[in-house]
Order: C-alpha cells, then sequence, then structure tokens
C-alpha cells in the first residue's frame, strides 16, 4: 500500500497525515486492513475504512473520468455529493473535506462502500469497503511482497502511538489536535495463502 510505503519512507503528505488525527496514545489493533483475491484477470479486494483513500487513489490515477455517488464530511457536517467528474476536481474536493465516503466507477474500475464513519478506537470491518481492479494494481498494494504468485493474500497493521507532538504557538484546542502529529511504531502482518511475514518500523505522522 502506498500510504505504508510513504510512512515507510518517512513521505507524509497533508491527506496521509489527517488519516492519523483520529490516533490518541496507545496500541490499535488491525487497522489499515485489506484481504485481496487474485484471479486470472482481476483483483478482488477487501478493505477497511482506512484503506479507501489508497483504493480511490488506485483508480483516480489510471481514469479520465468517474462516476461519483456518496458522501463528505467537513468540520461535523455531512453533504451528500453524486455525478460524473473528471479526476482532477474529484481528488480536490476529496482534499478539501476532512473524509471522504464514496462510491467511485470507471470503466473496469469499481469502489463502493459504507457511508457512515466507524466510531474512533472501534475494531475496524474488513467488508467496509470493497473494489474490483485489474492485477495492474498490486504494484501498490503488493509493493513489498516478495512473491505476487499468491491466491488470498491479508494484509493487517498494529499501530502503536507513543507519542503526540504538539505544534509550536498553537492555542486553539481545534487546530491543536488537527495540526498535531503521532510518533510511533507499526508492526505490519502479511499472509499470503496462509504463510506470514511479520515486518515493524517507526513512524511520524
Amino acid at each position: 500500500m502506498e500510504l505504508i510505503k510513504q510512512l515507510m519512507e518517512n513521505k507524509v503528505d497533508e491527506s496521509l497525515h489527517k488519516m492519523f488525527v483520529r490516533f490518541s496514545n496507545g496500541v490499535f489493533e488491525d487497522r489499515f486492513l485489506l484481504k485481496i483475491k487474485k484471479s486470472k484477470d482481476r483483483l478482488d479486494v477487501k478493505g477497511s475504512y482506512d484503506v479507501w483513500q489508497e483504493l480511490f487513489n488506485i483508480i483516480v490515477k489510471e481514469s479520465n473520468e468517474v462516476n461519483v455517488v456518496g458522501r463528505l464530511f467537513k468540520s461535523r457536517k455531512k453533504e451528500d455529493y453524486e455525478g460524473n467528474v473528471n479526476c482532477d476536481e474529484i481528488k480536490r474536493i476529496v482534499s478539501e473535506n476532512d473524509f471522504a465516503l464514496l462510491d467511485i466507477t470507471a470503466g473496469d474500475y469499481l469502489l463502493k462502500c459504507k457511508k457512515a464513519l466507524p466510531k474512533p478506537g472501534k475494531s475496524l470491518n474488513v467488508k467496509f469497503c470493497s473494489a474490483k481492479l485489474p492485477l495492474s494494481a498490486l504494484d501498490v498494494l503488493a509493493f513489498d511482497f516478495k512473491d505476487k504468485t499468491f491466491k488470498q493474500a491479508e494484509i493487517k497493521h498494529t499501530v502503536i502511538v507513543e507519542d503526540i507532538i504538539l505544534p509550536e504557538e498553537e492555542e486553539d484546542p481545534v487546530l491543536l489536535r488537527v495540526k498535531s502529529k503521532r510518533k510511533g511504531k507499526i508492526i505490519r502482518k502479511i499472509i499470503l495463502d496462509g504463510n506470514e511475514t511479520v515486518k515493524e518500523f517507526e513512524f511520524i505522522a
């Protein structure tokens, strides 16, 4: 997953930082969940809430226009959204909102998700979103797999937040929370056709 690769390489952008705003200090198991079933000509993917952005990025990168149906969240307000839109525009819309839960269709690409945010601190559901993607998406989803000949893969992460770094000279409590960075480590577990590999790395986001 590109987001995990960015964390490993300490290349955190604003969209990735936003994904960690909801984390407090503590241990959060089963995050960034993915299940991948590989057939001869496509991938059937299921994922948790926190991988929606990853799947969205894969689709808009390879498309010019997408059909969108779903919901946007900003400043505790919800707004339904629907229509055909070019990819630059939908990327802008998603980046300008706090959260986006959208179904996306473009050619052979399909992404669907639930339309309510999970409660902070609760266990995540690997069936929160689902996607049908071409085999080429493995270059992103399975970037560190030594063997991509698997039939089924499962990826899960434990996020351990050890410290919250507050921004200097910021007094607004809302902005303090939004701008604060989380520091800790992530344990990445990959299961390929029943064979398990575990990796661990530090992060700041």
